[in-house]
């Protein structure tokens, strides 16, 4: 399989090229995979010379516009353009909050009836372990804590792939939480994981400060994306595999 980063920036990173962290994943069989889907995706897709006709899923780990604003953009094109609903993996639990509370308001209303989720995205199942298999790898849905809404914990999910090779664990977005996280750093042999290098700490994302108290041993596992706009610090001396940039390729 091979992973490109579409982006690697946070969310309110601006200006040309700045995209958001969004993925994409090709399978053996030349399948790819969408792994996530923000407002800038068909800019970033664009750049790199992707269309929406080589995309063959996605996956949404949560509703945040850096994750699902190009959704609506995305179902039409296959919509209209291919008379494709497009599958899409997703937690049970953000189903209806997606379309209800994110989508609908754009994609509701076609000429002759009233759209659904489904009427532009075939809703894939997944298994009693929160996975689902796609061309014989399975991609595991592991929880994170995020962000909260009056001290609720939204929902909010990183992926745990089984290659042929190497499990890979991509954070998504993700608090420092080593606790809650430390079985699938040990299990994962690499770990894209979500890096907020501002000053200002948001307490929705891991900070790079909170990230170097990791042991060695994780350190050395740890590639780092979703930055912010400033100096990024040096990864490589501080036990990290470094910072990921925006076109960046990996195969496991």
């Amino acid at each position: 399989m091979k992973l490109t980063f579409l982006g690697v920036s946070s969310a309110l990173s601006v200006g040309y090229l700045k995209f958001h962290s969004n993925m994409l994943l090709e399978t053996d069989s030349g399948k790819h995979i969408l792994i996530d889907c923000g407002g800038d995706v068909r800019h970033a897709m664009f750049e790199l010379g992707y269309t929406p006709k080589q995309i063959d899923a996605v996956f949404i780990s949560h509703l945040h516009a850096d994750h699902v604003g190009g959704l609506e953009w995305l179902g039409f094109s296959k919509f209209f353009m291919e008379n494709i609903q497009l599958p899409l993996y997703i937690a049970p639990e953000l189903k209806e909050r997606l379309w209800n509370n994110v989508l609908s308001g754009g994609m509701s209303t076609l000429e002759y009836k009233e759209a659904t989720l489904e009427t532009f995205f075939q809703l894939e199942a997944l298994d009693d372990n929160m996975s689902f298999t796609l061309d014989n790898h399975v991609f595991k849905l592991i929880k994170v804590p995020h962000s909260y809404s009056n001290n609720h914990l939204l929902p909010s999910y990183g992926l745990l792939i089984y290659g042929k090779q190497h499990k890979v664990f991509i954070t998504t977005d993700t608090r420092f939480a080593l606790e809650e996280l430390s079985s699938v750093y040990q299990e994962a042999d690499i770990i894209f994981h979500d890096c907020e290098t501002s000053e200002h700490l948001s307490n929705q994302h891991s900070h790079y400060n909170q990230l170097i108290t990791l042991s060695k041993e994780i350190k050395q596992k740890i590639w780092l994306y979703d930055y912010n706009d400033c100096q990024l610090p040096d990864a490589l001396a501080d036990g990290f595999l470094g910072f990921v940039t925006r076109g960046q390729q990996f195969e496991f």
